[in-house]
């Protein structure tokens, strides 16, 4: 049977890749939040823009100013588009970077209940052991004790 110092030893393992997972987890959040603050900034450009668009509209703005704010428009509809899908693939990653650290957890958790048993059982067996010393220290005094 392994004794708990081979287990802290593995415990010691699963804490190392915990915290590793934890750093990866962390930089991807941090990575998904740069993307989706880009998305932000672009999404809150557009609805400036079409709100300038529609302020020209109600302003019997010239042809050209309206199609400038059109195309303005379309091109940041278009760098939206392209930028969803970097937030998806920063999301999905630190989705999966989530999980792993999940599970890190799971098996650090593991081995520190498996240390706890390990320790009981051993604790036990130390006590059990002692118990039967006394009883035999008991049994040799009570026969030198005895009067034939």
């Amino acid at each position: 049977m392994a004794s708990p110092k081979t287990f802290e030893k593995l415990l010691d393992v699963r804490e190392k890749e915990k915290q590793e997972a934890q750093k990866a987890y962390k930089q991807s959040v941090e990575d998904f939040e740069v993307v989706a603050s880009d998305m932000y900034h672009l999404l809150k450009q557009k609805e400036d823009a079409e709100q300038a668009y529609h302020n020209d509209i109600h302003r019997s703005a010239t042809v050209t100013t309206l199609s400038s704010h059109f195309s303005y428009i379309e091109k940041l509809k278009q760098k939206i588009n392209q930028l969803q899908v970097s937030v998806n693939q920063a999301r999905n990653l630190m989705d999966d970077r989530q999980g792993k650290l999940t599970d890190a957890y799971i098996e650090a958790k593991k081995f520190e209940k498996m240390i706890e048993v390990k320790k009981a059982k051993l604790h036990a067996a130390i006590k059990s052991e002692e118990d039967k010393q006394m009883d035999e220290i008991s049994v040799t005094q009570f026969i030198n004790n005895r009067e034939w």
